[in-house]
This record gives structure tokens, sequence and C-alpha cells, in this order.
């Protein structure tokens, strides 16, 4: 992900909620209209419109300091229906997509006893996803724990996961009734939002009020096993929407306004104002950073990134004063920046019909993606040269055909597809 290039590109949030394009060019630059909705726990406080406004300004305001002001995005408000509507339609169980991450599911009965932990195949692929950190900065995670090696990651990252699970079990929303449901519903379930989002076509931002479990085995991160094992925002695969490229967010309002002792942040010092400002500027932008640029979680870019993860950010608050401590955006985001701009102006060549444009603008992108991005890379790059191939065929381009044919082939075939 690591060549520093420094760059002028931003993102000024616009809200307007009758726009109709999806990607335009203005005398701001690029534009792309994003479909918002909330969908809400009755159970637990949910947001007003005032909260709202103020999470999307303060979202404008960061995204714009930290990665530039070349692309307006227009929000498109889709309003408010429950969770249990939200996951009504349960038709991507059915999908190949989403069967292969249940083979993945942490048992919340079986926690540590889940054969699957204790196989040398589990072990080996853990061990690889973390190695996208170094110890160092793994270790700051485990602050009362020797560690000197993954294998003392391995074990001590699975034993505050199934600690955490069973922590979230025993929590209340009152004296009658468990935040966990039984049996556990889809909207409290990461494994079924990451298949619901695959297979839906509405929506490209999702503002939700609920736990959900971090119930995924095959990618534990550790800034997110370590603090509660709950998902507080997400990026997501969503094939079927075109605004982010196939991709989508999701931005979870329960740390800040969930008010369950624990889990949620109840300090009385901590204002509606500041916990707005923490949705937009802290949970919201970094997701955007996720979901548009394909920026990964990052341990070492330092406190004042908006990507960074790393265990000084667990707090909330802590974390989003160290990102406003230095409002300038960080050089080492720059390469994934420079790189999906490429994409959304090849969008725009290609909507043209100047599909030989297109066609270069995609394979640039492509090469200038950074191998480290948020998410499966091989898809994602993937999907790019998938792109450039299309505008190559209509351009009647045959060399750029054979070549990303030829790239399309290297990558393999071994990647996740939706029905």
């Amino acid at each position: 992900m690591k060549r520093v290039i420094i760059s002028i590109l931003s993102v000024f949030i616009l809200i307007l909620l009758n726009a109709s394009q999806i990607y335009s060019k203005d005398k701001c630059g690029l534009g792309v209209t994003l479909d918002a909705i909330r969908a809400f726990d009755d159970r637990l406080p949910v947001l007003s419109d005032e909260d709202m406004k103020a999470i999307l300004e303060e979202a404008k305001r960061i995204i714009s300091i930290k990665l530039g002001d070349r692309i307006k995005i227009i929000f498109r408000d889709n309003g408010t229906i429950s969770l249990e509507d939200l996951f009504k339609d349960r038709s991507y169980r059915k999908i190949d997509f989403y069967k292969r991450l249940t083979a993945w599911q942490y048992d919340l009965n079986l926690t540590e006893i889940l054969l699957l932990l204790h196989t040398k195949k589990f072990k080996e692929y853990i061990i690889r996803f973390l190695k996208q950190w170094d110890i160092n900065s793994l270790k700051s995670f485990f602050p009362d724990k020797n560690i000197n090696n993954y294998d003392d990651v391995f074990y001590n990252l699975m034993s505050v996961y199934h600690n955490r699970i069973k922590w979230l079990k025993s929590l209340k929303i009152s004296d009658n009734e468990k935040l966990v449901l039984e049996p556990l519903p889809p909207h409290q379930s990461f494994i079924e939002w990451l298949g619901y989002m695959w297979n839906q076509d509405q929506y490209d931002i999702v503002f939700t009020n609920g736990l959900i479990i971090y119930d995924l085995l095959i990618s534990p991160y550790p800034h997110c096993i370590c603090k509660h094992a709950k998902v507080g925002g997400c990026s997501f695969f969503s094939p079927k929407r075109v605004p982010l490229d196939g991709r989508s967010l999701m931005v979870n309002i329960f740390g800040e306004y969930g008010n369950i002792e624990g889990i949620c942040d109840t300090r009385e010092n901590i204002s509606r104002e500041l916990k707005n400002k923490i949705l937009g500027g802290f949970v919201f932008a970094h997701e955007f950073g996720h979901a548009f640029y394909m920026l990964p979680d990052v341990y070492d870019h330092g406190d004042t990134c908006l990507m960074n993860t790393s265990f000084h950010t667990m707090d909330n608050v802590k974390g989003y004063n160290l990102l406003i401590s230095d409002l300038s955006p960080c050089a080492k985001c720059q390469p994934w920046i420079v790189a999906k701009e490429y994409s959304v102006k090849a969008r725009l060549a290609y909507e043209k019909g100047d599909y030989e444009k297109a066609g270069e603008l995609y394979l640039k992108g492509a090469s200038e993606t950074p191998k480290l991005v948020d998410a499966n890379y091989k898809f994602y790059i993937k999907g790019v040269y998938e792109k450039a191939l299309n505008a190559f065929q209509k351009a009647n381009n045959k060399y750029g055909e054979k070549k990303c044919r030829r790239m399309i082939k290297k990558l393999g075939e071994k990647i996740w597809r939706s029905e």
C-alpha cells in the first residue's frame, strides 16, 4: 500500500435529498451520489434529524481535511426502517459468498471448544492474516502479556476473543432483557450483515444502532477483538451497487448512544455534540476511506491518520482527539487515493463513450493500487481489470483486451463471487 504521493485530493460531502446522477462532473470536480438508510433496533436509542445533520457535517469536514477535496459526494436519504425489515429478505443465504463465510463462523455456544479453532489449518491461516502488521504494532494490544512472535499473538488473541464473546452474552438492556437475543437474529451477526450487504441493491450507506457481534473467524482484527468483539462500523462488498464501484459502508451508533454500561460510552462528560463529531469524523470518515478508496486498517501510519486503528485509538474520544490534533492529510494514505481517482475518471470516460480512454484509466488505477487493500485484493483488482476489458471490447482494442485477459487469468479463479 505504501508509496508516498502528496495529493490535493479530498472529498466534500454535500447533503442533497433529490439528486439523480450517480457519477457527474461539475466545477467542483468529480461527484458521486450515495443512497443511505437508517435501520434501527427499537429497543435502543436512535438518531434525531439534528444528530444526523451534525454527524454528516463533521464527516464532511474530516474527510475534506484528511482525504482532500477533489470528489464531491451527494447524500440521498431513504428514511428509516427497522432492522427486522432490513433483514426480511434473506435470499442472500443462497449465494456462494454467504455459504463460504458460514464455514468460518464463530459459534456462540461452543466458543473455545469449536473444533475448527484447534486445527493446524486455522492457526496457519490466522497467522498469515496477522502478518500484515509487524509484531511491535500487535504487542500493544496485549500490554500485560509477553509477546515475542506471531504464535504468541494468535493464542492471546483467541483467548481474548472467547472472553469477549462470553461477556457480550452476559450484558443486559434491562433487568429482564438480555442484549444478545436468543436465537441470534440476523442483524446481530456480522456474517449475516456481510451476506445481506453483498446481495442488496438499494443502499450505499447504512446507519444502525444495534449490537453486531464480530463472528467472522477468518479475519480477527486485533483492534476489533480486543475492544469489544463487536462491529462499530464496516465497509462491505456490494457488487450490485454502482456508486462506490461495488462497495458500501455501515456506521453503528451503538457505542456512543447505546447507554449500556461497560460496552457503550456512558461517561457523563461526553456531550451529544462530541458523540456526533466522533461518529462523523472518527467512524463515518474512516469507513468511507475503506469503502471508497480501499484504504486498509493501519497500525503504523501515526495516530493522526484517519485509517489508524492502533491500540492508542481504541478509546473513541482519545482517537478522535488524536485525529484532529494534526489537521493535515496522511502522506502514507495517498497512493490509495490517487489509484481510486483513476477508476472514477475511467467511469466518467466510459459513460461519455470514450471507451479507449476508460480502458487505459482503469489499467492505470489497477497498476497504482497498493497490494494491501481493505478486504480481498484479488477480488477488487480483478473487478477493475474486468471493467477495463469491457471498455477495450467496446473500443475494439484487441491489444487492450489481450492484456486484461492475461492479468485476469494471472489473478486466478479462486476468489469469492456471487451467484
